[in-house]
């Protein structure tokens, strides 16, 4: 039997199945990278998201992504998001409430000065408590686990979905810090935070990429991927927040380094016709 999704199935089944307690006004699927099928669902009680796996390796991201992100609901001052994971032929896909707001990535640019400085001390406060959750290994991941360290799970998705050519763009083995001392978002960019009307941010989302790994696999991240003026608020902040000195030579080696992660990953995706 088939362990993941493909884009022949019953939707429509699967999702009334799903919301058979709630008047459906609309199924529309959305375009979103490569990882799953997603539809957006209107409802009488607002808008969900269903993604659905296009392969057995985001099932097991999928299912990653539900375990992390309600074990860390209520750890820190910021929504996460609360996912349902369900199943349909014992292929897991996820559900969640759509929240109000728009992705980092669409604001970002036309920001003020206050308001870069009021989302990056967000961003930081967040990456702060994050780091500094208190956990048990055996309480977060208990099925399906996959690269629970983030390098691990960067190997894992290296080996299965890139070519030999695109690996040479894929240089996180150069980590300086590879250090597995705290939780990390693991994939902590612009498009994951949701952010209100007054730019304060109203969710962090997408925690497939989430494991255990070191405060600079997140800080580099979202520090690559937002426009340089955000750079030494991030940094700022985040020092204030946790009380210590960050190495700058290993944040702006670890930057270069998501840099050239992203630069094979829209290669790749150019490739099999995702980016044109």
């Amino acid at each position: 039997m088939q362990k993941y999704f493909s884009l022949d199935e019953d939707y429509n089944r699967i999702i009334e199945n799903s919301l058979n307690n709630k008047k459906i006004n609309s199924i529309n699927q959305i375009s979103t990278g490569w990882t799953n099928i997603v539809f957006e669902v209107g409802t009488n009680d607002g808008n969900y998201f269903f993604r659905f796996p296009r392969d057995d390796f985001w099932i097991r991201t999928i299912v990653k992504d539900c375990e992390f992100s309600n074990y860390i609901q209520g750890k820190t001052h910021f929504n996460t998001v609360l996912l349902k994971q369900s199943s349909d032929k014992e292929r897991a896909f996820s559900i969640h409430k759509k929240i109000k707001g728009q992705a980092l990535t669409e604001k970002m640019n036309s920001m003020s000065p206050e308001e870069i400085k009021q989302v990056s001390k967000e961003i930081a406060e967040f990456m702060v408590e994050l780091h500094n959750i208190k956990y048990d290994k055996s309480e977060i991941f208990k099925a399906n686990n996959i690269g629970l360290n983030l390098v691990d799970f960067l190997d894992e998705l290296i080996e299965k979905h890139l070519n030999p050519e695109d690996k040479v763009f894929w240089k996180y083995k150069e980590f300086k810090n590879k250090d597995n001392n705290c939780l990390v978002h693991g994939d902590l960019n612009p498009g994951n935070i949701i952010v209100d009307e007054n730019n304060h941010i109203s969710a962090i989302i997408d925690f497939g990429f989430a494991g255990f790994g070191n405060k600079y696999f997140d800080i580099s991240r979202i520090i690559g991927r937002l426009p340089e003026d955000f750079k030494n608020e991030i940094i700022s902040s985040y020092e204030q927040f946790s009380n210590s000195k960050l190495d700058y030579e290993i944040l702006d080696k670890e930057i270069e380094i998501w840099n050239n992660i992203d630069t094979g990953y829209i290669n790749y995706m150019r490739k099999i016709g995702i980016y044109e």
